[in-house]
């Protein structure tokens, strides 16, 4: 199902993508936020953290083609066009290793141009079938829970949604943006203001290109 949205994205995707301006590798450390500043945002210290050196998979979804709304950082976003992705880096901090109430996790693509790096964001505009109701997700340590994906606004290079699981009253915040070569993601899972961490923490990320 991806392959054929990002067959049918090219040519919208031009029409989002920033003005060109080459950026290298090198902004991988100064988008990707510390644990320090991604704590201060969130206002609650996430002492546990570890670094995401490849994009990830092994999320699993009730509905298969929605399994880009689940996660930050998967192959199959940051790979959709093969070939187009120069370099990824990714991060996931927590208040402790068996605490994930409050978390952040990063990830960050260069792309080989901009249409690249926004096509992602573009793809989500196809996918609004996935909203408003619930969907099995098995992330990848096998824990299945239900959640469900509400859309948030988009628009210029950029998407954002959120993700709310009623039984264990956890909802997350997701912000996705493609800035130059440069496409970024953040997701904040937070019992409270989660949201407005999330607009900060993608907000930072992009003063860091």
């Amino acid at each position: 199902m991806r392959a054929l949205v990002v067959m049918g994205v090219s040519a919208i995707a031009l029409a989002f993508a920033p003005s060109a301006l080459a950026v290298g590798p090198e902004v991988l450390d100064s988008v990707l936020q510390s644990p320090a500043t991604v704590s201060t945002l969130v206002g609650i210290e996430l002492q546990a953290t570890r670094t995401i050196d490849a994009p990830t998979g092994g999320v699993e979804l009730s509905e298969p083609n929605c399994v880009d709304f689940a996660e930050v950082g998967l192959d199959q976003v940051f790979n959709g066009n093969q070939g187009t992705l120069v370099a990824f880096r990714g991060q996931l901090a927590q208040k402790s290793g068996s605490d994930a109430r409050y978390s952040v996790r990063q990830a960050v693509g260069v792309f080989n141009s901009p249409t690249a790096a926004v096509d992602p964001v573009v793809a989500l505009l196809f996918m609004s079938d996935c909203y408003g109701h619930p969907i099995k997700i098995t992330d990848d340590e096998g824990v299945t829970d239900t959640w469900t994906f509400t859309e948030g606004s988009s628009g210029g290079g950029a998407a954002s949604w959120s993700m709310t699981n009623s039984a264990n009253d956890r909802s997350c915040y997701v912000q996705m943006r493609a800035r130059h070569e440069v496409m970024f993601q953040v997701k904040v899972c937070s019992p409270r203001n989660g949201e407005r961490a999330a607009n900060r923490i993608a907000d930072a990320m992009e003063a860091g290109l």
